[in-house]
């Protein structure tokens, strides 16, 4: 104890304490401390999408780590002109002349169709005058301290402990104004304070820590290949190899491990169908199990006859039929993935139906049953659709995913055609297009380079894309907005919300070949590395649209990684509750569908049927999915007792059909539907 005691009494807490101090003080603690802090503040403010306290800390983290790389620039270039210990006068010489630079760059002029580099170049100034002006702090807060030295630790612990009271106050004023700015989802997302600050903390250090790894890994290589320029360049592209092959290795196992969730059989989608018109019966060539979980939805869930009947109130034309080529179908041969769809077309008379829909999906093989049960009633059951899958992963995770898809569905649509002219033009059924988010990108650069002339040449005759990626080339070579002499005037439309769409008149919407829904604030529509150096027109005050907040402002660094963080919580929803908001377009569905594909009429009480459905089928869906047991869930409608036979494959319905399911007329009248049927 004496010799404990004899240590402790040796240090000098005071110097430690307000050494502490100062590493917590946000203006004096580093050249980068002030602008980490204007940073951490800027990722606060109202962006597209309402945030949890977890995308929130990433979100600020990730904007910390952005300043503190931008200072370091700085810095480099501040002691490139005085070295670190010279006079405070001249560093902050050195540094007005460098934030002069980042002025003058920064005041070139803005233009709407300015090159990348150009606003390259103004970003650059702004950077750099931020830079520049954090660092002057910096060394003006230091060198107060040095000139009136502190005697005690309690005026440095004040005025820390003050700062960060302020910023931590301020902080939590801008996530109330955030909350009230931002439409929030139906799900409540709670952001708080502590929550945000302890995962930027954790972001910001595992970054620090991975750079300063790769520092020291460099440094290593180049003492161990020796001195020199030449060894040195050797040892650094070594270093950046060995982090690249460690990155890519941890990449795909991570992508390995999501994958596996393609192969897991849910309870409530156990059992292979019945119907031959659906992939997966014991009459397709296509085997349930190699569906994959997706698959396996797609196929059950397919709406019957009598269902059709009892929400269009009118006779059924025929019983839907639904295609899937799971990628399990042929993992190797990639191309026979397209092959197999066309062979399953053929065997269930896909071809001769009044329409055909080909449906290009998402990363994970997920397909929009909104859309395809909209389809299917509207079209009175006479439709065939068509989806195949091209990865297993979450769509941010399947970019590398989309040349693959993108030749998958060239070489169905090419092989569609084929057969097609084998018939005469009337028994020749209208090929209609769908995709959604990524599927939307693979399935609309099948044109990218013909645009409405590609729809001729691959018998196309309509498309309905929805919530088009920023970085799909239909939509990034400017055909979306009708600039370039692929698109003819009026033949590609980009739509907010229906009352758009419908504000045209009979005329310009019969002159529709491709309709884009895509909302004003999906950022997953909006969202590119242009914007790390550029502000986008939707963010221009005269071009604002829904759900985009008036107090958003454009960032260099800062609004990329928001938009990033809003992409990753776009997709948010609530089995049930249809929204027209952000990544959810289930709201804008079944209008959409009719218009863009001129499907049959429906009177307003059929649509209101359809949606009201479409909210029960999909309740019903998400209970199959959690299921722990087959049993405990409701079946889907083609596993319900029929009253009828079920028709023979290909074959039209003629006959008058019963009322309906039991379960719906139960619905109906406001029993809940029954389980055990």
């Amino acid at each position: 104890m004496r010799r404990l005691s004899g240590v402790l009494g040796d240090v000098d807490w005071s110097d430690r304490v307000r050494r502490l101090a100062r590493w917590q003080n946000p203006v004096v603690a580093s050249p980068a401390a002030p602008l980490e802090t204007v940073a951490a503040l800027f990722a606060l403010e109202p962006s597209l999408m309402p945030r949890t306290s977890r995308l929130q800390g990433v979100s600020m983290g990730l904007s910390v780590l952005g300043a503190r790389a931008t200072t370091g620039v700085v810095e480099q270039l501040t002691r490139t002109v005085v070295p670190a210990e010279a006079p405070l006068g001249r560093r902050l010489v050195a540094r007005a002349a460098i934030g002069g630079a980042g002025v003058v760059l920064a005041a070139l002029p803005q233009r709407d169709d300015e090159r990348l580099w150009m606003a390259s170049l103004r970003s650059t100034g702004l950077l750099l005058r931020a830079g520049a002006a954090g660092g002057a702090i910096h060394d003006l807060g230091r060198g107060l301290q040095q000139r009136y030295p502190a005697q005690r630790a309690i005026r440095p612990v004040a005025v820390s402990a003050a700062l960060s009271a302020g910023l931590l106050y301020w902080g939590a004023r801008r996530l109330a104004a955030r909350a009230a700015a931002v439409q929030q989802w139906p799900l409540p997302q709670a952001t708080t304070v502590p929550a945000t600050l302890a995962t930027s903390y954790v972001v910001t250090a595992v970054g620090t820590g991975l750079t300063r790894g790769y520092v020291f890994t460099r440094g290593a290589l180049e003492s161990y290949f020796g001195p020199g320029p030449t060894k040195r360049i050797v040892a650094r592209l070594v270093n950046a190899g060995v982090w690249a092959g460690a990155a890519t290795a941890a990449y795909n196992a991570g992508v390995a491990y999501v994958g596996r969730a393609n192969e897991k059989v849910e309870p409530g989608y156990a059992i292979p169908p019945v119907s031959p018109l659906v992939s997966g019966s014991a009459e397709s060539l296509l085997p349930f199990a190699d569906l994959g979980q997706q698959g396996r939805r797609y196929v059950t869930d397919v709406v019957t006859a009598e269902l059709v009947e009892e929400v269009m109130g009118e006779e059924a034309v025929a019983h839907p039929i639904r295609t899937y080529v799971g990628f399990n179908s042929e993992p190797i041969y990639q191309t026979g993935r397209a092959e197999l769809a066309l062979a399953e077309l053929t065997r269930t008379g896909a071809f001769d139906r009044s329409y055909l829909l080909l449906v290009s999906p998402t990363g994970t093989g997920w397909v929009d049953h909104t859309l395809i049960e909209t389809a299917e009633f509207l079209t009175r059951g006479d439709i065939a659709t068509c989806c195949v899958q091209y990865g297993r992963y979450p769509s941010f995770l399947s970019v590398q995913k989309v040349a693959l898809g993108q030749s998958q569905f060239r070489l169905l649509l090419w092989g569609i055609k084929q057969r097609l002219e084998e018939r005469p033009p009337e028994r020749r059924p209208k090929v209609l297009v769908f995709g959604e988010s990524l599927g939307a990108w693979t399935s609309s650069d099948v044109v990218m380079f013909q645009g409405i002339e590609g729809f001729n040449h691959y018998g196309i005759d309509r498309a309905l894309w929805v919530g088009l990626p920023w970085l799909a080339k239909w939509s990034r070579s400017g055909m979306t907005r009708g600039s370039t002499t692929l698109v003819p005037e009026g033949t590609v439309g980009v739509f907010d919300r229906h009352e758009q769409l419908q504000e045209l008149t009979d005329e310009q919407r019969g002159r529709l070949r491709a309709v884009i829904l895509s909302h004003d604030n999906d950022p997953i529509a909006v969202m590119g590395p242009d914007l790390i150096v550029q502000r986008p027109p939707w963010l221009a005050d005269s071009q604002r649209g829904r759900g985009v907040p008036e107090q958003m402002r454009w960032r260099p660094l800062v609004t990329f990684v928001q938009t990033a963080m809003d992409a990753a919580n776009a997709m948010v929803s609530v089995p049930g509750e249809f929204g027209s908001f952000g990544h959810d377009y289930r709201a804008d569905m079944v209008r959409f569908v009719r218009d863009a594909y001129a499907l049959p009429a429906a009177s307003d009480t059929q649509v209101a049927r359809i949606e009201e459905i479409l909210r029960s089928l999909e309740l019903e869906r998400a209970a199959r999915i959690k299921a722990q047991h087959g049993q405990a869930v409701p079946p889907p409608p083609a596993h319900r007792p029929a009253e009828v036979d079920a028709a023979a494959a290909g074959v039209p319905l003629r006959t008058r059909r019963t009322r309906g399911a039991r379960w719906l007329r139960g619905r109906r009248h406001g029993q809940s539907p029954s389980t055990t049927e």
